[in-house]
């Protein structure tokens, strides 16, 4: 089963309303990079891998050197993706191809793994942070008692 990873701020959100998560220390990226060697397998969504590409490469290239595999869901089957990566065409397919790995997306795709029954843990980082207003991770209303919850306070 699937481990969803999220940085929430201490409201609850991912990021703001225009996306931005400029409020995420750089301090946790080194967590979320031992996560992902933990792991062994990381799948994201198309949006999560285009915003990671305009990332500095101070964080790119540690992230892409990972001796992980990198599984990007599209069902645009033309997308490009850099070496590294291999694209699926849904999210059944990367769950298929990868059934224990992490999972670092937005509400779109958690949502969907949730309400599919593929997700098992949730790890969240719950910052100081209040941001007031912005995008969730995921509807509360999908989660169930069979899931298995981490919540952690980090003090950057």
């Amino acid at each position: 089963m699937l481990t969803l990873y999220n940085v929430i701020s201490s409201d609850g959100f991912i990021a703001r309303k225009d996306g931005s998560e400029d409020f995420v220390p750089d301090s946790l990226w080194q967590k979320f990079l031992d996560l992902c060697l933990e792991y062994k397998i990381l799948i994201i969504g198309r949006k999560t891998y285009e915003a990671v590409q305009r990332y500095d490469d101070i964080y790119t290239k540690p992230f892409e050197n990972l001796p992980i595999q990198k599984i990007v869901i599209s069902s645009d089957k033309n997308f490009i993706l850099k070496s590294g990566y291999v694209l699926v065409n849904s999210p059944e397919e990367a769950a298929a191809k990868a059934p224990n790995a992490l999972v670092s997306s937005g509400p779109g795709l958690n949502n969907y793994l949730l309400e599919k029954g593929f997700v098992q843990n949730i790890i969240q980082y719950k910052l100081a942070d209040f941001i007031g207003d912005g995008i969730k991770p995921f509807n509360q209303k999908n989660l169930n008692s069979q899931i298995h919850l981490e919540i952690y306070d980090w003090k950057a």
